[in-house]
């Protein structure tokens, strides 16, 4: 029996000895926590001892599915790498910008119908719905990773948010929360996972995400079901050689995340959903470029800069305080909430809380 117990340490929301808040809330018939959590058809989801799940996975047929889509895998990765420029051109707001995207997609997929503007909301402290605790905390935990610049995920402790928490705290936990390997288990399963990985150091990013992802449920890492952990990990390896960018985005092929199949399969699927994504990211960014040339025509009768200055910080970021508008343009916080509201009657910008006070704006893209 394990004495410690993997915990959240970097989400403010979580007190020292709460349950995680990434994991999804139990459901009525789970596997119990002491149990590996696998998808009943895993031919590894057998009673007895943890096993080293690595073998279920073959290597060497991944480097034959990497040789015979060698040309799929060229025209993908070029893609993402004019992403990778774009972004680089556009600065840290475009990445934010297309990470709050991708973690709005990655909770679809785990069915958690949670839109980007509540997870913008969130992120900028303002007022969401109490019901949806659990699932923004995963979201903001997926986006504050995403937003990183571009490297692997490293030590899955630190990745994952994880600390060891003494026998007493354990015990003080809802058994229903246990959901993760904890301890020397945990140690034990990210180790397979890293040797398991490390068989396939000499492949692509995009094969070895893929592998990653295919990897990363074999040996428990995350609880049964859920999408953003592993795909937030495959995501950074993939783009881990970019240099602007930190993730490859799968957003408009989210089914991927839930697709099984041989290794060719999924890799001929991961290929295509990251060529797609990639595609998709840079039709949104040109569409924010499109914005802002429309912005300033329909800005242009309005005397002083305040409007230009206004759209450009709606370019470097995806979301926008009055607060902010006020510093960014030197103007006074009255005057900028007059000015965001005459942006608003003009269809130049949106306000997203739907408050009086408090106000977030983006663009009316």
């Amino acid at each position: 029996m394990t004495s410690h117990r993997n915990l959240p340490q970097d989400d403010p929301d979580e007190a020292f000895g709460l349950p995680s808040p990434y994991d999804p809330d139990p459901e009525a018939g789970d596997t119990a926590w002491f149990l590996p959590d696998l998808p009943d058809d895993d031919p590894a989801d057998q009673p007895g001892p943890r096993a080293d799940r690595r073998i279920l996975v073959d290597a060497g047929e991944w480097r034959l599915a990497e040789a015979a889509q060698a040309a799929e895998l060229a025209r993908a990765a070029a893609e993402l790498g004019r992403l990778d420029m774009m972004t680089e051109h556009l600065g840290e707001g475009a990445v934010t910008r297309l990470a709050l995207i991708e973690a709005e997609a990655m909770a679809w997929a785990e069915g958690t119908r949670l839109r980007r503007e509540e997870i913008g909301r969130d992120l900028m402290a303002r007022a969401t719905d109490p019901r949806l605790h659990t699932d923004l905390a995963r979201a903001r935990w997926a986006l504050r990773r995403l937003e990183q610049r571009p490297a692997p995920p490293g030590g899955l402790r630190d990745f994952l948010g994880l600390h060891e928490a003494d026998p007493d705290t354990v015990s003080a936990v809802p058994g229903d929360f246990r959901r993760r390997l904890a301890g020397a288990e945990f140690s034990a399963a990210a180790a397979d996972f890293g040797m398991g990985l490390a068989e396939l150091d000499d492949a692509h990013p995009l094969t070895r995400a893929a592998f990653a992802y295919r990897l990363w449920p074999l040996c428990s890492l995350s609880a049964s079901g859920v999408v953003t952990e592993p795909a937030t990990a495959a995501s950074r390896i993939a783009a881990s050689e970019n240099r602007m960018i930190g993730f490859a985005p799968c957003a408009t092929a989210r089914q991927v995340w839930n697709s099984g199949g041989t290794a060719e399969e999924r890799l001929r699927r991961w290929i295509v959903s990251v060529r797609s994504g990639a595609l998709a990211a840079m039709l949104d960014l040109r569409r924010l470029d499109s914005w802002a040339v429309s912005a300033r025509a329909t800005t242009a009768g309005i005397k002083g800069r305040t409007p230009a200055r206004l759209i450009d910080a709606l370019i470097s970021r995806p979301l926008l305080s009055t607060e902010d508008a006020a510093l960014t343009t030197g103007i006074s916080r009255d005057s900028a909430e007059r000015m965001l509201a005459r942006m608003l009657d003009a269809g130049v910008v949106r306000e997203i809380t739907g408050q009086s006070r408090f106000r977030l704006w983006t663009a009316a893209t």
